[in-house]
């Protein structure tokens, strides 16, 4: 040890041996000095480099879930380990890479294997990077094993070996640094066997996660195939064979890897399939780029495999290097080697080299395809054989020495067309959406210009061709045209009679684009104009018996538009129209669109029942629709009549007729307007108050219809919110029954708690009160809405005594849970949420506040909790330091957002808290980062 040393490092020591939080802090002392390393010696005597010290996983307060614990000497070694690179001290290095080889190495007493901990792993693979190449001994490589096995991670190793260490190996380019970079790769391809996995094809796979192997062998295969040469091509043989072996791939491999160069008919997620070929085959194109007669002499091998994939990446190869591989690869043309397996790398071969060739290798080919043996079983088999041997000529069909006999071939009808990718067996395709149009939409516009449009459309034909143009795609495009040309189709709205049902959807749709609430730009439009020819369109078409006819299974086959599509479309349609007033029909017209809406609703045909989600279903079915548009046109006609002062009730009075109809159907039936009508009841009581309240019970019939009542239920929890409804169907006993009913639709039940306790903050009820003592009655779930309620209105501007209210609740509450035999926790946490009501400390609030710290951190409100002490700190410091000394006894947080808790645990001692606040930072030294340094702080004054 150096004489210059303090001398009080002994005593620093000591306190280093405190703890880890003490060790930590130390070592981070040591690492800020301008020679650390002076310090290394002395710190591996004090046994601060202990193996053991280095913890596998450590169980988390979830039993769920481990903890992976930082080895406090990390910090320092890195700092270190820079320095021995810096210095290119090659005896500090040594230093370090024996702590690293003594970690490593180390077998826990009690299970006898390495400590897992890839935090500690992914470190030492980063001064692996770091430090002297030459420093590194194979066998130090040999630990790269132990670091790739953890069970936790097995990605930030590779990825630090790929872009440090291995980096420097190539750079080096040494033989000795080439066989380490062997070793290295070589590691991370071993294949393990994962039970885990429960199909056949992912029984295997490498230590290293497949992203990151990619990562490397895309960095680093060309550079080893140049630099190693045979060694790196045997570093993939074996785990090809394994990979694609019989027991494994007994379909043969191309239907794992159908190409061996980069194709989109790989699918990349078969990782070992994949890594194996790639790595291999850019192996051998580094080789032949730097040593081709070597590479030659594999190649030449390799053709004559037993595996099938190794031949076929030799064929891939000679293929990109023909000039060089010619010689190795033409002994082998015989009739053999046109095996299925080998159809798409020497199909791609003939194709790109067949010009190439010498006269005999061309000879050899043809003479090959020609003496392809006869299938030994099966009809037809002289069929087969040619269809195969015109496959195989159609790569060098345009070579005069194949033109011939590929056109004899070809004009036999019996062996039909040629595939469209012969270079593979199988061929895979996707495609979505509708698919192409045969007109784009400039054309379909220019149609309906020259009055042609509607014949186009009802003459186009679907071809069989999977690339053809559909009818899909031809009812996409002419929506497109309408929305972005609206102006130009409207004069053809009457001729689209004569159109087939999928084109009159289109036109329509097409329309409607104009209303959506997107950011688009949109054409200019004139609606008054437009009205008119639209809703004669409506009219007629609905008015027609044929247009509610059922639709039959073969018009739903191509998933184009039919009939019940346009069902919804003109319900959706008029029911958006009368939305918005601006795009609205005009008045004049409303008359027109209420015979258009009721000629829909005499022929719409209610939905089945739905009880977990009425009011989504009743949201999506015609029926539903019809009724929205019925409820909106009613609302923009009463609208109309107070824009120009005429008595509401009038115009109620010529509607009414159609509401009382459909309210007499709601029995165990009719569930859309059952459902729809309550999520409108405040619009209700716009229309017709007195309409209203002779028919609550109608609307809610609990007792007659229950199931109508219950989607009635479920209609309300999307109503508007208003006291006087809640009044209307208080009154009624809605709230009352719906609580006593069993609810399918939770969401419902939440709802009428949320307008009960509304109710109570308005002052319309109390805690005495039948019904809030029935939401205490019927369990924890129910009284937690209502503290859920609480708090979502916390900063809406709430009158002192609706404040004084929710204390009260929140002490009715921890009465009601220190009454009940199951206490639950979670309920405790969701009351401490309602923390921003108390304005002020003092002996009540504290009795509220307290029962509830020790649960703040179970539903996450920890940090919501710290902010609200730290608004009152200043006015009742002592106070609030109790309660954050009870929270923090029940629970050390892990997280401090802002600083929020440090400062408030410092502003504890500005207030002359000081020993408060020590006790704070003791509680959280453990738990939460900077504390160590806080409580110093405090305790040295």
């Amino acid at each position: 040890m150096s004489p210059s040393l303090p001398s009080k490092l002994e005593s620093f020591f000591d306190t280093m041996r405190r703890g880890d939080e003490f060790a930590r802090h130390g070592f981070e002392l040591l690492s800020k000095r301008s020679e650390p390393e002076q310090f290394f010696d002395a710190l591996k005597a004090g046994g601060f480099f202990d193996p053991a010290s280095n913890l596998g996983p450590v169980q988390s307060a979830n039993p769920e879930f481990v903890h992976i614990p930082v080895w406090a000497p990390l910090t320092y070694l890195q700092v270190v380990t820079n320095r021995a690179r810096e210095l290119k001290d090659d005896t500090l290095a040594e230093k370090i890479l024996n702590v690293i080889r003594a970690v490593t190495n180390y077998r826990d007493s009690d299970t006898g294997d390495p400590r897992d901990n890839f935090r500690t792993y992914h470190k030492f693979a980063e001064f692996f990077g770091l430090l002297p190449v030459r420093c590194i001994t194979e066998e130090d490589v040999g630990l790269v094993a132990v670091w790739l096995s953890s069970k936790f991670d097995r990605s930030l190793v590779p990825h630090e070996l790929t872009k440090g260490f291995l980096k420097h190996l190539f750079e080096n380019g040494s033989a000795a640094s080439i066989a380490k970079a062997c070793a290295v790769i070589g590691a991370c391809l071993v294949l393990e066997q994962n039970p885990k996995r429960q199909r056949r094809s992912e029984d295997l796979g490498t230590v290293v996660e497949d992203h990151w192997l990619k990562e490397m062998l895309d960095a680093y295969a060309r550079e080893l195939g140049r630099k190693a040469g045979v060694n790196g091509a045997r570093l993939f043989e074996d785990g090809l064979r394994r990979v694609y072996s019989p027991d494994r791939r007994s379909y043969g491999s191309s239907l794992w890897r159908p190409a061996i160069e980069s194709n989109p008919q790989n699918r990349d997620f078969y990782g070992p399939e994949n890594r194996f070929v790639e790595g291999l085959r850019d192996v051998l194109e580094g080789w032949v780029e730097t040593a081709p007669a070597q590479a030659g002499v594999f190649i030449a091998e390799a053709l004559k495999d037993e595996s099938e994939i190794i031949r076929r990446i030799a064929l891939h190869t000679v293929s990109e290097h023909y000039d060089v591989l010619h010689e190795a690869f033409e002994p082998h043309l015989t009739p053999a080697l046109f095996s299925t397996g080998h159809r798409h790398e020497l199909y791609r071969l003939l194709t790109m080299r067949f010009a190439e060739m010498s006269p005999h290798a061309k000879a050899g080919v043809i003479a090959a395809i020609r003496n392809l043996p006869i299938p030994s079983r099966g009809e037809d088999r002289e069929r087969r054989l040619q269809f195969t041997q015109r496959e195989w000529l159609s790569a060098i069909k345009d070579q005069p020495e194949a033109a011939q006999w590929f056109a004899e071939l070809s004009a036999k009808p019996e062996l039909g067309p040629v595939t469209e990718h012969p270079e593979f067996l199988a061929y895979h395709e996707t495609r979505w959406g509708p698919g192409p149009a045969p007109y784009e939409a400039d054309s379909l516009v220019a149609f309906a210009e020259d009055g042609t449009l509607i014949e186009r459309l009802n003459g186009f034909n679907p071809s069989n061709s999977w690339r053809g143009p559909t009818l899909g795609g031809l009812v996409a495009a002419l929506e497109g045209a309408v929305a972005a040309k609206p102006n130009t189709f409207l004069p053809l709205l009457s001729e689209f009679h004569g159109a087939k049902v999928p084109f009159q959807h289109a036109l329509i749709q097409g329309f409607k684009k104009l209303f959506d609430p997107s950011n688009e730009k949109k054409p200019e439009f004139d609606w008054k104009a437009a009205w008119p020819k639209l809703l004669a369109f409506f009219c007629e078409t609905v008015s027609q018996d044929s247009f509610w006819e059922k639709v039959e299974e073969d018009e739903r086959a191509y998933g184009t538009p039919t009939r019940e599509w346009m069902r919804g479309l003109i319900a959706s349609f008029l029911e958006a129209a009368t939305r918005d007033d601006k795009t609205a029909y005009p008045a004049d017209l409303l008359p027109k669109g209420w015979e258009i809406i009721k000629t829909m609703l005499q022929h719409a045909e209610a939905g089945k029942l739905d009880l977990a989600d009425p009011m989504t279903y009743s949201l999506n079915t015609d029926k539903g629709h019809v009724i929205g548009a019925m409820y909106n046109h009613a609302l923009r006609a009463c609208r109309v009549a107070d824009k120009a002062k005429q008595p509401r009730e009038e115009v109620w009075q010529a509607l009414k007729e159609m509401f009382d109809a459909e309210l007499d159907k709601c029995r165990d039936d009719n569930f859309e307007f059952s459902t729809l009508s309550a999520s409108y009841i405040s619009n209700l009581h716009y229309l017709s108050l007195d309409w209203l309240k002779a028919n609550v019970a109608r609307l809610f019939p609990a007792k007659e219809y229950p199931n109508n009542f219950k989607v009635a239920v479920g209609g309300l929890a999307y109503a508007q919110v208003s006291r006087p409804i809640y009044l209307l169907l208080a009154h009624h006993n809605v709230f009352s029954d719906a609580l006593s009913t069993k609810l399918e639709d939770r969401n419902g039940r939440e709802r009428v708690i949320e307008w009960v306790g509304l109710a109570y903050l308005w002052g319309d009820e109390t805690l005495a009160s039948p019904i809030v003592k029935a939401i205490f009655s019927s369990g924890v779930d129910d009284v937690e809405t209502l503290v859920e309620l609480f708090w979502q209105v916390r900063r809406d501007k709430l009158t002192e005594q609706q404040l004084e209210s929710v204390l009260r609740f929140w002490e009715h509450c921890l009465k009601w849970w220190e009454q009940r035999g199951d206490k639950s926790e979670h309920f405790m946490a969701r009351l401490s949420r309602l923390s921003p009501y108390v304005r002020k400390l003092d002996q009540r609030t504290m009795s509220l506040l307290m029962p509830v710290m020790p649960f703040a951190h179970i539903d996450h409100s920890t940090d919501q909790m710290v902010g609200e002490l730290a608004r009152m700190v200043d006015s009742e410091p002592a106070g609030v330091a109790a309660l954050l000394e009870t929270m923090l006894n029940a629970n050390a947080p892990t997280y401090d957002l802002d600083d929020k808790l440090k400062n408030l645990i410092e502003r504890f001692a500005e207030l002359g808290l000081r020993a408060e606040a020590i006790r704070c930072t003791e509680k959280l030294q453990r738990s939460l980062p900077g504390m160590l340094d806080l409580y110093r702080k405090l305790v040295t004054g």
